[in-house]
């Protein structure tokens, strides 16, 4: 929020129409004195100060909603890029887990949040969505890291072999599980909350949140099983052999 205020109070004082008349007002008022008082550019340096003053109060009360709003979108925006950027670069490395699901499974979770996203944003249901969205999005990014864990798991089981290889696979088939039960619990959210809406039956939110909290606390409780589990391998140890 302070790095929105503050684009926000740089746009409004250094935008090109509220700097450039004070500085030729300047100007002007430098060259009157340099020759020893000329009232035309005296003159032409109050109206160029008093100008820009103006526009720039101008600016303050009646467009500084509207310069927020601009910045915040291009602030999200420029978040979207970064999101999306990590979001291929982690398609891009599951190709080399030789494993279809994963892939699939990243692409099944984007389309749902990306469904979500844009059914949320339509006029009249955009701030009751908020709290479901947040949801959704933290249940996304929840199985986005368990795909990520996964990843580790392959490359360290392909280190090992016997016993050890056949836990650290297993212990993927869990983390595969979880991935899979997120996006049908992401999936049927969606389709829940769509009926609920159109149907306007608000009553129904409660339990949504409620299913949908569920899914979060059994996804927490599977990454925290398998940071223990991790715990007692030391997996960047083994990779880096």
């Amino acid at each position: 929020m302070s790095d929105l205020r503050s684009r926000v109070a740089t746009e409004l004082i250094w935008a090109p129409s509220v700097v450039l008349p004070i500085v030729a007002g300047a100007s002007a008022w430098l060259m009157s004195w340099a020759a020893g008082g000329v009232n035309s550019l005296t003159l032409a340096g109050l109206v160029g100060v008093l100008g820009g003053v103006g526009w720039f109060a101008t600016r303050v009360i009646f467009f500084s909603d509207d310069i927020a709003a601009k910045i915040a979108r291009e602030q999200a925006e420029k978040a979207i890029a970064a999101e999306e950027a990590t979001l291929d670069d982690l398609q891009l490395r599951l190709r080399a887990d030789r494993d279809f699901r994963t892939k699939d499974y990243l692409t099944l979770l984007r389309t749902c949040r990306r469904d979500f996203e844009e059914f949320a944003k339509k006029p009249g249901i955009a701030f009751q969505s908020q709290e479901i969205l947040s949801k959704v999005r933290e249940l996304f990014w929840s199985a986005k890291d368990q795909l990520e864990r996964s990843l580790k798991m392959i490359a360290l089981a392909d280190r090992l072999t016997g016993e050890q290889k056949k836990q650290v696979l297993d212990q993927r088939e869990q983390v595969l599980e979880e991935v899979r039960l997120s996006i049908e619990h992401m999936q049927s959210a969606v389709k829940h909350y769509q009926t609920i809406i159109a149907r306007e039956q608000q009553s129904d939110l409660s339990s949504l949140r409620d299913e949908l909290d569920e899914s979060l606390r059994v996804a927490k409780r599977t990454e925290e099983r398998m940071r223990e589990i991790e715990g007692t391998i030391d997996y960047d140890a083994y990779l880096k052999q």
